[in-house]
């Protein structure tokens, strides 16, 4: 069995010994799977990234360890000559794996040529995490034909069927969104339910970050994670809807300084984005369009990129014909732009008035050109 960890602070790492407290993994799958390698991967409470491995036999395997608290984890089944990154979309569907939460308690594995179909039972943590997917799975099954659909059209380039097809794909999402917080209204004590809290940490909108924020037991909520996420939450209330934008300055590629103020007296869309990320390079098209339609009517975009090469950004400036107002400090997650706004995820934006003022955020696809064609009459 081998044990590899990506990066270790040892500090903290003496300080997790302590607490930590052994699992066992005991997997039976058919015969067939013999000699494929069961791969674990899972992230520590101290941000260590954990992968462990073993090899099949007889239909068997089985994996130890320990953790200081739940932790959501992967088990992935991968054959000899698989490979172990995957680089197309094709290749990533094709990936065995199945997400579980991984806990101080024996867990098993039941199947049988595949972990995606297997049975995993465990600990209180991940029966809770099944009870969730049993409600989820209803939507689920009515969101993946969409879902495959949005991708071929995606492929196809087809932004009209994109359009017409994305309203249906919203409102399943927005039902899973139903069923998700009423879960963590019901399980406020549980490891499932302060995961998905803080996995809306990297864009959190405070009207509806804040009450399931604190619907969460004063135990998780004590957590170190929680604190620094109330941080994030009380800087996410300060750039709020109807908040003064903060201003700052930032060099465009010629090294011109560009300053958020001097820009008042013009609506101005604040654009966090990368020349990497393909849902920020998949809303171009519509910035481009809202801006050839409303540059003349006291509209200007600021791109701030989240990139660390300057060939790329510009590049991708270029490619996507992205003629508005763009600077970066090319430290990529580290802007210092992104850091004032607490920016974790990419895209993100901020709709300003001619005074300053965030008036809307988040705009996705028509939404921008739908809202400034309200206000630019």
């Amino acid at each position: 069995m081998k044990n590899s960890i990506k990066y270790m602070v040892l500090c903290f790492g003496m300080i997790s010994i302590a607490h930590a407290q052994k699992f066992t993994i005991s997997g039976k799958l058919n015969p067939t799977t013999d000699k494929k390698t069961i791969i674990l991967n899972y992230t520590t409470a101290d941000g260590q990234e954990i992968t462990d491995s073993t090899i099949v036999t007889k239909g068997s395997f089985s994996l130890q360890g320990t953790v200081d608290q739940p932790t959501r984890a992967g088990l992935r089944l991968k054959a000899a000559g698989e490979k172990n990154q995957p680089t197309t979309m094709d290749e990533m569907a094709s990936i065995d794996n199945q997400e579980f939460y991984l806990e101080a308690s024996k867990i098993v594995v039941k199947g049988t040529d595949q972990i995606k179909s297997a049975t995993i039972s465990g600990g209180p943590t991940q029966k809770d995490f099944l009870l969730l997917q049993q409600q989820l799975k209803p939507l689920q099954d009515k969101m993946a034909p969409l879902s495959e659909r949005m991708r071929a059209l995606f492929e196809a380039y087809d932004e009209k069927g994109q359009n017409d097809l994305f309203p249906q794909l919203r409102a399943i999402r927005l039902e899973m969104n139903k069923v998700d917080d009423s879960f963590i209204k019901s399980h406020p004590d549980s490891y499932v339910s302060f995961d998905m809290v803080m996995s809306q940490t990297g864009m959190i909108n405070p009207t509806t970050f804040e009450p399931l924020f604190n619907s969460l037991s004063e135990r998780l909520r004590s957590t170190d994670k929680a604190k620094a996420a109330l941080k994030e939450l009380n800087l996410a209330k300060s750039l709020d809807i109807g908040q003064p934008a903060i201003d700052f300055s930032q060099e465009t590629a010629e090294g011109k300084q560009i300053t958020l103020s001097s820009l008042k007296g013009k609506y101005v869309l604040i654009d966090f984005w990368a020349s990497w990320c393909g849902p920020c390079r998949g809303e171009n098209p519509h910035l481009v369009k809202a801006y050839e339609q409303f540059k003349g009517k006291n509209f200007e975009i600021l791109g701030i990129s989240l990139d660390s090469k300057k060939d790329a950004w510009l590049k991708a400036i270029k490619d996507d014909g992205l003629e508005w107002l763009h600077v970066s400090d090319l430290k990529g997650w580290k802007n210092e732009v992104a850091a004032t706004y607490g920016v974790r995820a990419v895209p993100q934006n901020y709709l300003l008035d001619a005074n300053g003022i965030i008036i809307a955020k988040n705009l996705r696809g028509e939404e921008l050109i739908e809202r400034l064609t309200e206000l630019l009459k």
